[in-house]
């Protein structure tokens, strides 16, 4: 079974095993929806933290006074980016800034693309606790191996990184796809290299990984008409391949940041014009019976799936 939730500027819509059922947090402009293991946790109208219950309800976590634009589980909370380049820790209801990401080197090299300024685009964290890393919006990853004390610089910011993504079932591998092709860390984030063999064109908003493979979007430029899902062996490597069984020749547009999630087995991703699913490891998709304009006038703004 698979439990799929697609995010939107109304509240959330759950799929289990492509049937809808009610909207939850109707009403609220939800974003930066993320899962960890079995846990739930999303960024309702731009200011609050939630967390979704067994039984489909969500509690609140916390309020901040910053825009929030990511949200990491944690325990006892959540690691949050702020739509001013900044990281908040949520423990136990209280928001604290996270004062050594504030000041890590490097900061005098990013830049606003598309924004007011800089933003933390994505968190995650390495399968054993040990890495802590951080997409900027145009300002590299930067990596913390001590739980958040410090910090430093990890690639160059040019690369125009849009996530950063740590492989579930192993602690070493970490992905981010970026305007230069997919940069690949086989040392838990500290080193990167860039991989591009086999794609219709560099430019990668988004990475999700399955159980022995990772996918990755791919379109040809932030304002681009053709884009392609593709499929990377992460335990060989080598070139990446296209996804064509049930999808259309080309994807409308970018499949952006937080719309493309897996796991093990099943996988799902939003275009600009249509949400897929798969349950077979994403070697074949279908496209679910409700139009994006159906769930929601605004647009998908989030996707995340569990294997039930």
């Amino acid at each position: 079974m698979a439990l799929l939730l697609v995010a939107t500027s109304e509240g959330v819509v759950p799929f289990l095993d492509g049937e809808r059922g009610p909207t939850e947090l109707e009403g609220r402009n939800v974003r930066g929806l993320a899962r960890r293991c079995d846990e739930w946790c999303a960024v309702a109208d731009r200011h609050s933290v939630v967390r979704r219950t067994d039984d489909g309800s969500w509690a609140e976590l916390g309020t901040a006074d910053a825009s929030l634009t990511c949200v990491l589980p944690a325990p006892g909370g959540a690691w949050c980016g702020t739509s001013d380049g900044q990281l908040v820790r949520l423990h136990e209801g209280v928001f604290a800034p996270v004062e050594a990401f504030a000041g890590v080197d490097g900061r005098e090299q990013w830049h606003a693309v598309g924004s007011r300024s800089p933003y933390v685009r994505s968190l995650t964290e390495t399968s054993d606790h040990r890495a802590l890393l951080a997409s900027v919006h145009v300002g590299g990853i930067p990596r913390s191996g001590n739980g958040g004390a410090t910090w430093r610089p990890t690639i160059d910011p040019e690369a125009d990184v849009h996530q950063v993504r740590a492989a579930p079932n192993d602690h070493a591998l970490v992905l981010a796809p970026a305007a230069v092709g997919l940069a690949v860390s086989r040392d838990a984030g500290s080193t990167w290299e860039v991989v591009t063999d086999g794609l219709h064109a560099t430019y990668l908003r988004a990475v999700a990984f399955t159980r022995d493979a990772a996918l990755v979007s791919a379109c040809d430029g932030p304002f681009g008409t053709l884009g392609a899902l593709y499929r990377w062996d992460t335990f060989d490597g080598g070139a990446l391949v296209r996804v064509t069984d049930g999808v259309p020749e080309w994807l409308a547009g970018n499949v952006d940041t937080g719309k493309l999630d897996a796991d093990r087995t099943v996988a799902a991703f939003a275009d600009q014009d249509a949400v897929y699913m798969s349950d077979d490891g994403a070697a074949t998709w279908s496209r679910l019976a409700v139009d994006r304009d159906a769930l929601d006038p605004a647009g998908v703004t989030g996707i995340a799936i569990s294997e039930t």
